[in-house]
């Protein structure tokens, strides 16, 4: 789990800053690659790191 959010945190925060450097530099593929970065980041990270986060919460020890 720990994994997968790391590799897909990685990816969409590299997309999006390539992104946002393409689109700066008005080089073609910038759109693509800020949704292609975006979206990965609210649909494939910021879930599974919140399900890990709220997994490691909830089985704390009292």
């Amino acid at each position: 789990m720990r994994k997968i959010s790391f590799v897909s945190g990685s990816v969409a925060g590299s997309l999006t800053v390539l992104g946002g450097l393409f689109k700066i530099m008005h080089w073609p593929g910038a759109n693509i690659m800020l949704v292609l970065g975006l979206g990965t980041l609210a649909f494939i990270f910021i879930p599974i790191a919140a399900k890990y986060w709220y997994n490691k919460n909830l089985v704390k020890p009292i």
